[in-house]
């Protein structure tokens, strides 16, 4: 059974990093611009009524429009992101711009007045972003880094109950790679 004074760090280094890395439940948005799929309709009637779905998993945002025609996929991990904002347009229309959304693009949720869904989306995908994106990421690699401080301070109190004198720690040279040398007789112009 191990010491009380060596299982208290390392759980609490385990509950910081279940707090930090957050799951998130699945979630799904209608962000059908209804101007652009009668647009789309009148102007050329053989795509037919576009819908366009953002389906939030719990790594990935995913991006779908499907119509007639075409049945469009776009998928990116929270940590490719990059920026999440809404816009404000002609005093009344809302949206969201984000890498997901392509170049130039922007969700327009329903007629586009609806700005209660967009500052929704946009929180949701800036809480995913930051929760399982790269600053998660980065929170991960510290808390592993606390995790393997800890280890080596548990070896070192063992080493010197049993007496013993640590390893002393390898150069740096020791473990980069050496270089190859040149191969002799090399065709020289």
């Amino acid at each position: 059974r191990a010491h009380p004074r060596f299982r208290r760090p390392a759980i609490a280094v385990y509950m910081r990093h279940q707090e930090r890395t957050r799951q998130f439940e699945k979630q799904t948005f209608d962000v059908t611009s209804q101007c652009e799929r009668y647009c789309r309709c009148i102007c050329c009637p053989c795509v037919g009524l576009s819908t366009t779905k953002l389906e939030l998993g719990p790594d990935e945002a995913v991006l779908t429009k499907h119509d007639c025609c075409n049945h469009i996929v776009q998928k990116r991990p929270y940590a490719q992101l990059g920026s999440v904002d809404s816009h404000h347009e002609c005093g009344i229309c809302w949206s969201v711009g984000s890498d997901l959304t392509g170049r130039d693009g922007r969700l327009m949720p329903g007629w586009g007045c609806n700005a209660p869904l967009v500052r929704e989306i946009v929180e949701e995908l800036q809480e995913r972003k930051l929760g399982r994106g790269n600053v998660a990421q980065m929170r991960s690699h510290e808390d592993l880094a606390a995790s393997v401080a800890h280890a080596h301070a548990k070896l070192d109190t063992i080493l010197s109950h049993l007496g013993l004198e640590p390893p002393a720690p390898r150069p740096a040279e020791a473990l980069a790679v050496a270089p190859r040398p040149a191969a002799e007789g090399m065709i020289r112009m």
